[in-house]
């Protein structure tokens, strides 16, 4: 394992047209007087000061153009990352027209916790060419927990806060806006994590009123992934293929894997 006091940022770069993200310290100076900011430095930045001063360092020097960004890996990871703690997406890629059943700004996704057939008729219209069941179903077959970001408040008690409190969380896998590279690989640096970030295509957050909104659940756009982006979740994943059927078991806010069958109804503690 890697030494957490040895975490280094890389990226692969290929830069795109759009606005580039601010500063990670003028995010965090926005941030600070809100319910978020707050929480992050009683939980996560008060308990280990100098690793998050450094995770911000590091943070602020990321290029948010990047096709991915990885941290805490040195030169690669898809072999540290072939099974990842945990897989991430951003609500926004949740259908608009037809909307999603499970609603929206939220954790919940029907066909994930219900498992769906993946054929045409067990699995309802919008649901189809969802990208939030398609990364969902990459990270079961990986046998990692999925999770529906929804808000950066939700984010620090579900994701930081567990990683840092009882490293239940590693290494993970996200796909989400550019705007919040920055400030979300602080908390993941912060909290101890290895991860790839992987940015959403259209429809993205890029100035921090929209994702001020976004984070507050107002989000009207459709967000896409892009094919490239789509495949390289399938490729990272696929390397950490489960022997052994599985289901989800919600838990909280996360979907967590464990073995189908009756086994699998005996509780929570059953992996």
């Amino acid at each position: 394992m890697l030494r957490r006091d040895s975490m280094k940022a890389t990226t692969t770069s290929e830069p795109e047209p759009g606005e580039r993200p601010a500063s990670v310290w003028g995010f965090a100076l926005r941030s600070v007087v809100r319910e978020y900011g707050w929480l992050f430095i009683r939980r996560v930045a008060a308990r280990h000061p100098w690793r998050t001063l450094k995770a911000l360092r590091e943070a602020d020097a990321i290029d948010a153009t990047a096709r991915q960004v990885d941290l805490g890996t040195g030169k690669t990871v898809t072999a540290e990352l072939s099974q990842p703690s945990i897989v991430g997406a951003g609500y926004c890629l949740k259908p608009l027209s037809p909307a999603c059943p499970s609603g929206r700004p939220n954790h919940d996704c029907y066909c994930l916790e219900a498992l769906a057939g993946s054929d045409a008729a067990g699995v309802p219209l919008p649901c189809r060419a969802c990208a939030i069941r398609e990364i969902g179903m990459h990270a079961l077959h990986a046998g990692s927990a999925f999770y529906v970001m929804t808000s950066a408040r939700d984010i620090l008690d579900d994701v930081y806060v567990p990683a840092l409190e009882a490293r239940q969380f590693e290494t993970g896998v996200f796909v989400l806006c550019r705007y919040s590279f920055k400030p979300f690989a602080v908390g993941l640096l912060a909290s101890g994590m290895r991860a790839r970030m992987l940015p959403l295509e259209l429809g993205d957050c890029r100035d921090y009123g929209t994702w001020l909104l976004a984070d507050l659940g107002i989000e009207d756009e459709q967000t896409t992934v892009e094919h490239a982006v789509m495949a390289g979740v399938a490729s990272v994943l696929c390397g950490g293929a489960s022997a052994q059927a599985r289901r989800f078991q919600r838990r909280g806010n996360v979907l967590h894997p464990v073995a189908a069958g009756p086994a699998a109804r005996r509780g929570p503690g059953v992996l």
